[in-house]
């Protein structure tokens, strides 16, 4: 079996074809098919530059690495002052950690041949 992406062009026209009758009749009445092809791929990829959002993912990015960076501080200076580190500023220097690596880490792909 192929490596499946998991936004698949292909599919999402076909989905957008498969809920919509309107279009489906469209497709079969119109004197050329390929302008309904060509502005359903175009619906498609507009909403997927919507979800794949560059900046909304680098906002993401700053926010979890500036919580860890200010719990790690935190820690450190109450560490410092001999003052015990609170339970909660431990889980959220772990959790922004952790939601870090997740969006650091490749996709898993299968890739097992048919």
């Amino acid at each position: 079996m192929a490596t499946q992406n998991p936004f698949s062009p292909a599919r999402e026209v076909a989905k957008v074809f498969e809920k919509d009758s309107g279009l489906r009749n469209r497709l079969k009445n119109d004197p050329n098919p390929m302008d309904v092809i060509y502005e359903v791929a175009d619906k498609v990829e507009k909403e997927y530059e919507k979800t794949n959002d560059p900046i909304l993912y680098r906002v993401a990015i700053s926010v979890l690495g500036i919580l860890a960076i200010v719990t790690a501080v935190g820690a450190l200076a109450l560490t410092i002052v001999d003052k015990e580190t609170p339970e909660v500023l431990v889980s959220l220097g772990s959790a922004a950690v952790g939601a870090l690596v997740g969006l650091f880490a490749p996709t898993p792909t299968n890739s097992r041949s048919a």
